[in-house]
């Protein structure tokens, strides 16, 4: 009797595996297996297919909260496989055909969206969401308590927030950008590149980043994803693929040839170089099992530009323009006061003409009066024949003499002048012919020698 029972389990069982399919939307965990390198989609909690979605086994396991969906931070650390609930809390080992609890917590809730690495082979999860609050302190899983504990780093570093674009390798974790409250963006409100080194815990302040990012992640929240290889982190999007490489401070454009849209369960396969991904059919109650090398993957480029400009870059520009104005009117106040030490002082009210602060005492009162007449129209140009006027008195008859005399005593007093300045005569006093008759000559007081106090 017992043994027509077990033919009869066994009978029913084939058959229900037969007949399953594999539902386009429904509870599915999609991951990849350390130990062997194949792909693992787990449907409903029930069914395990290892490799090609063909010939599934029942899948046995240890009690875990929620549904293996749920279970969406996965971590390969040597031959071990972990999933770890989206909320934190439960960890799961998945070994063989089993998935088997290995935690002591218990369903925290606490770090929706959180950005999973691995540090030191110990799964760790930064920032997220929860009990209405968002975080960005950093917790990591004990393997040898199986408790979740806090990982402390320097007090300076990014801010509070979920879903952060972050990329990690051996030396350290790259962070930015990602949501707060779900609602605002951090991607303007704090606009750094965030390092965390692992040989002393310390967030760095790499820059600012790009500001093309920010319109690009905002505009495609909810139909993009991102995976990373050994070197660089990338996000798809209708669109676009795009290459963050934070080693080199670049960030690619690539065109999204296959209209690649975000998959049910997707990785990305170090040892083939490939995304491995799961496929739907539209209109169809099943999905497929594909795979993209990355050379096909970006295959059509479209631009280059910087990923980040450290803080001096970002500043250099303003900065350097800044120094160039102070350098400009510092110039200009040395030259104006070289100038200034280099002029002659007229004080209308003494009657004196003073060069740095000293009067002039070597003028004959026939020069100082032409100077003085000169000071009275600085602002002006004047005929050289009004000079005249100072000779005529004493030669009325004799208008050569007149001539003469004038330019003599002028020519004397710019002697004078230059000898007190070193000069050349010809700056001191500025000449121009008249616009009407060539012939005429005018004069003024060059404004760089004289001044009137």
């Amino acid at each position: 009797m017992s043994r027509f029972f077990f033919c009869f389990f066994t009978l029913l069982t084939a058959t229900f595996l037969t007949a399953q399919t594999i539902p386009s939307e429904g509870n599915i965990c999609f991951f990849q297996d350390a130990k062997t390198g194949k792909p693992i989609t787990i449907v409903n909690d029930s069914l395990v297919y290892k490799g090609k979605l063909k010939k599934p086994t029942l899948l046995k396991h240890t009690d875990y909260p929620d549904f293996l969906t749920y279970y969406q931070y996965h971590f390969n650390i040597g031959k071990h496989t972990y999933l770890v609930h989206v909320g934190c809390g439960p960890v799961l080992e998945y070994r063989n055909d089993s998935i088997v609890r290995i935690d002591n917590s218990f369903l925290q809730k606490n770090q929706y969206g959180a950005s999973p690495f691995i540090y030191k082979d110990q799964i760790c999860l930064f920032g997220g969401y929860g009990l209405f609050t968002d975080k960005n302190f950093i917790t990591r899983f004990d393997n040898k308590t199986r408790e979740w504990f806090r990982l402390y780093t320097n007090e300076e570093g990014p801010n509070a927030r979920s879903e952060s674009l972050c990329f990690y390798d051996k030396n350290g974790l790259y962070i930015f950008g990602g949501w707060e409250s779900k609602l605002t963006t951090t991607l303007e409100k704090d606009p750094h590149l965030w390092h965390l080194d692992y040989s002393n815990m310390c967030w760095k302040d790499l820059g600012n980043y790009n500001k093309n990012i920010i319109e690009l992640i905002t505009n495609s929240k909810d139909n993009s994803f991102t995976f990373q290889s050994d070197t660089k982190l990338f996000f798809v999007n209708g669109e676009n693929i795009v290459t963050f490489d934070f080693i080199n401070n670049t960030i690619t454009y690539f065109e999204n040839k296959k209209i690649f849209y975000k998959p049910k369960g997707f990785y990305f396969d170090s040892s083939s170089n490939s995304l491995v991904y799961l496929k739907f059919f539209s209109g169809a109650d099943n999905m497929k099992l594909e795979s993209i090398p990355l050379s096909q993957f970006i295959k059509h480029p479209i631009k280059t530009e910087k990923l980040y400009y450290s803080t001096w870059q970002e500043y250099a520009l303003p900065l350097a323009s800044l120094i160039m104005v102070l350098l400009l009117i510092f110039g200009v106040y040395k030259w104006t006061l070289f100038q200034k030490g280099k002029c002659f002082v007229f004080h209308k009210s003494k009657n004196k003409f003073y060069y740095k602060s000293k009067i002039i005492s070597n003028l004959d009162p026939l020069e100082e009066k032409i100077l003085s007449y000169l000071y009275e129209n600085k602002k002006t140009f004047i005929q050289l024949n009004q000079l005249n006027s100072f000779f005529e008195k004493e030669n009325q008859d004799n208008f050569s003499n007149v001539i003469k005399k004038r330019d003599l005593v002028f020519n004397s007093l710019l002697v004078k002048l230059n000898a007190i300045i070193n000069q050349e005569e010809k700056s001191l006093v500025l000449m121009q012919k008249n616009e009407a008759d060539k012939r005429i000559k005018e004069i003024r007081l060059n404004p760089l020698y004289f001044t009137l106090k």
